[in-house]
């Protein structure tokens, strides 16, 4: 845990870094995926993040999970869909390696919810993942809104709306208000096994850090929901996408930005940081790291 705090501080999403500039061919792909876990390590290490959700292939969850067990685990995000997507499900919740499933409901590109999801694509998915008990992050990009009836057909189903339920730039098209959409995600707070993924809110804000005018609605946020039901989480590699640099360097918004514009907060306190920074995580997704 971070000098100074008193509670483990978990990152609820991280993907896959990788060098800016690309290895020599000579490199194996194995030491490549080595290489790429303790850059990922060393990035947690520098701001005083303890553990992370790994949200990538499998290939590099197992490699972060093999080489730091308890500071890595994964979610699997499904491209499959109807009974295949059904036993990917019930797969992934007998992996050690996995605490969670990802579904993207809509196409980030576009904004659009997605074939899969409209034609019903995913709905053995959503009733395997109720059945077998495995938590499942929904990446909405703005249409939270359009969760509400899987929501309510499945009320043992652990939800995690992923980056506050908005479109965030840079991977997805820009909006004259980025929080248009956010009333989408509050109107769930009704339902108790709706959790909320705080994520980007950098990339929401026209301010540099402390990103004060993002306040007024997180505010929103955590007094529907409580900080019981928010976990955080850096997304930090697309954060430094969001302003380009050269080919070795590249700024956008730093990791260390997305969390101590929280863990700094005046308003914020003790009790709620703890459960965002990673009390909400480790509780819903029982899930810990070992004690340091």
């Amino acid at each position: 845990m971070m000098k100074g705090t008193a509670f483990d501080i978990i990152d609820a999403q991280i993907h896959q870094p990788a060098p800016p500039l690309p290895l020599d061919d000579a490199v194996d792909d194995a030491t490549k995926l080595l290489l790429n876990v303790e850059i990922a390590r060393e990035a947690m290490d520098s701001v005083g993040v303890d553990a992370a959700l790994v949200v990538a292939a499998l290939p590099y969850i197992d490699a972060c999970v093999s080489r730091y067990p308890g500071r890595f685990i994964g979610v699997e995000t499904f491209a499959a869909t109807g009974d295949d997507l059904a036993r990917a499900v019930e797969r992934a919740r007998g992996d050690a390696r996995l605490v969670a499933g990802r579904l993207l409901v809509t196409d980030f590109r576009t904004t659009e919810l997605s074939p899969a999801f409209t034609q019903g694509g995913m709905d053995a998915g959503f009733a395997a993942a109720a059945a077998v008990g495995l938590p499942l992050f929904l990446s909405t990009h703005g249409q939270a809104a359009a969760m509400r009836p899987v929501i309510e057909r499945h009320p043992a189903l652990t939800v995690i709306i992923d980056h506050l339920g908005v479109s965030q730039h840079p991977v997805s098209p820009a909006r004259a208000d980025v929080w248009d959409r956010l009333d989408g995600l509050l109107g769930l707070a009704e339902y108790g096994h709706v959790h909320v993924k705080l994520c980007g809110a950098p990339l929401l804000s026209a301010e540099a850090y402390p990103f004060a005018d993002t306040w007024p609605q997180l505010q929103r946020v955590i007094a529907a929901f409580g900080p019981e039901r928010l976990m955080w989480a850096s997304d930090y590699t697309r954060l430094r996408m969001a302003q380009a640099g050269g080919p070795t360097r590249n700024r956008g918004c730093l990791y260390a930005e997305t969390l101590f514009m929280l863990l700094h907060d005046s308003a914020l306190d003790r009790a709620a940081k703890e459960a965002i920074l990673g009390g909400t995580l480790k509780r819903v997704l029982n899930w810990s790291p070992p004690r340091r």
